[in-house]
């Protein structure tokens, strides 16, 4: 009864841990962590995404994506255009997914 208690225990920690490496900032991107020590974009939406990191504007169209050096940033604000108030923070060694439920259409 004690090992099945904790078994069930250590599940809940581990579905809590990882809920936490896994984030949706906004509707239809997830972000994640990796150990590479890049930033990693991938646009699966239908639309042109359009991001700036810190002055650096980049447009993904569909089905594209980018790797981005931190260039001694540990985290980064990312931007996305034409959308009122939405950006969020990442730590650098992520990757973000706008996935195929994003839209930007306003």
């Amino acid at each position: 009864m004690k090992l099945s208690r904790m078994a069930w225990v250590l599940g809940i920690i581990s579905s809590c841990v990882f809920a936490s490496e896994n984030s949706m900032p906004i509707d239809g991107v997830t972000v994640s962590l990796t150990e590479y020590p890049t930033l990693s974009v991938q646009n699966r939406s239908k639309n042109v995404v359009q991001i700036d990191i810190y002055g650096d504007e980049f447009s993904l169209l569909p089905a594209s994506g980018l790797t981005f050096e931190c260039a001694g940033y540990p985290y980064l604000e990312i931007q996305v255009q034409g959308m009122v108030h939405d950006y969020f923070e990442v730590p650098c060694q992520s990757r973000i997914v706008f996935g195929d439920t994003f839209n930007n259409q306003q």
